[in-house]
């Protein structure tokens, strides 16, 4: 499962920049345009913006599976580590169970706007594409709570770090 969740997690990862660097590209091409030709993109602002929001709902499954999400850590000083895992155990496992619940009204708004053709105003995008973003999101992080809550059964490997896990890949690295 490790191994599938690492290909996922990667494929993931290449998604989002992707999304991310044609959002650049398309932000210097329009740039250049507007400055260099005075011709700017019409629709350059609207889907640099869309490829961002995707950009960062690609994520949601990596950082709920890393417990990278807003946390409050109060208590992590304060409880032995097998506490810890049981608390993160019931955190992610409650985190999935809602995010789930999010997926399904995000998937009803999806299917909503598809039913009724609406596009966005400037490229004409089907909103279902855009709408869709948010459904992805909450899909994904469902998928890492699950994943996680697994995870923490039989193990306490997946315990959130005080760095962020390419930190304390590098720094395993250079051991």
């Amino acid at each position: 499962m490790q191994r599938l969740s690492g290909a996922f997690t990667h494929l993931l990862n290449l998604l989002s920049g992707l999304a991310f660097a044609a959002a650049l590209l398309i932000n210097a091409a329009n740039v250049a345009g507007r400055y260099l030709f005075h011709s700017p993109i019409f629709w350059a602002e609207e889907v640099t913006t869309l490829l961002i929001i995707w950009s960062v709902c690609l994520m949601s499954y990596r950082l709920t599976l890393h417990g990278e999400n807003l946390s409050a850590e109060i208590l992590k000083p304060l409880l032995p580590r097998a506490a810890l895992r049981w608390v993160a155990f019931v955190l992610a496992a409650a985190g999935a169970i809602l995010c789930g619940y999010f997926a399904y009204n995000a998937y009803l708004v999806v299917e909503l706007v598809a039913r009724f053709s609406q596009v966005t105003n400037v490229a004409e995008i089907p909103k279902q594409y855009v709408n869709g973003s948010i459904f992805a999101a909450f899909v994904l992080a469902c998928l890492g709570g699950i994943v996680r809550s697994l995870s923490l059964l039989v193990s306490d490997q997946l315990l959130a770090a005080s760095e962020p896990v390419e930190v304390q890949d590098a720094l395993a690295g250079s051991k």
